[in-house]
């Protein structure tokens, strides 16, 4: 394992955002990655309740359920 050194760097909050900016997509999502591990997956009780009268509605009317390909078309779209 290669040795690793601490180094300080003060910077504004602004000058982070602007090295954050330019990382390459893949890194930024790790980036995101990393500061989610640690952040509970907190869902209001209103959008439990949301998702759960939805899966009801399409449980009972499947025809209304829209396929993968149609609904990116949809929102491409918008």
């Amino acid at each position: 394992m290669p040795a690793t050194t601490n180094i300080y760097l003060p910077l504004q909050f602004n000058q982070l955002v602007d090295l954050i900016k330019a990382l390459p997509k893949k890194e930024k999502q790790q980036l995101i990655d990393v500061l989610q591990e640690d952040e509970p997956a907190d869902i209001p009780e209103w959008q439990k309740q949301e998702v759960r009268k939805r899966i009801k509605k399409y449980n009972k009317h499947p025809e209304l359920l829209v396929d993968e390909k149609q609904a990116l078309k949809m929102i491409n779209k918008m």
